[in-house]
């Protein structure tokens, strides 16, 4: 007898690619990260980085400015993110209930429209969503904190993107 479950919304998220931390101040963590434990180097983002960036918060477009700092552990990527502007946004939000720490862990889907669709029968709802920092990338982040502690980020490439390349300059 099998112990696997079909899930409900239609894909089995198998593999997580990266670990999101929410920081008050991302020179001091990447600093720190880097002299205690030799953790990076990090490659550092402005995020909205392009003219055609999107960012909408529970289904209405808003503005928000955020800091990224990107470094591979193995197969996991980390990234650590600061925000610089906007009220409406998950990041915020954490940084000001919490302080900071892990926001979100993130798994890459084929199709982020049929798997939102999927999970919308069982309350499972996107909480923000965007453009990526690397073309023809998408991102959605549901909203399942009540659920099991964190938030879930799913990421989808289009066609022909490896979604790894981050632009030099950004």
């Amino acid at each position: 007898m099998s112990t696997e479950q079909t899930p409900v919304a239609g894909v089995a998220l198998k593999q997580a690619v990266q670990i999101g931390v929410v920081v008050p101040d991302l020179d001091q963590a990447t600093r720190l990260l880097t002299s205690l434990f030799g953790i990076g180097p990090f490659r550092f983002v402005e995020w909205p980085n392009r003219p055609d960036s999107r960012y909408s918060f529970r289904g209405k477009e808003e503005h928000i400015k955020i800091r990224q700092a990107f470094t591979q552990l193995g197969p996991l990527e980390l990234e650590l993110i600061q925000p610089l502007e906007g009220e409406r946004n998950a990041y915020r939000q954490f940084l000001d209930e919490r302080g900071g720490g892990i926001h979100h862990v993130l798994f890459e889907v084929n199709d982020m429209d049929q798997v939102v669709h999927n999970l919308s029968p069982q309350n499972v709802e996107v909480l923000q969503a965007g453009t990526g920092i690397r073309p023809g990338t998408r991102w959605a982040l549901l909203d399942t904190q009540a659920l099991f502690g964190f938030l879930l980020e799913l990421r989808q490439r289009a066609p022909g993107c490896d979604g790894t390349s981050i632009p030099e300059k950004v």
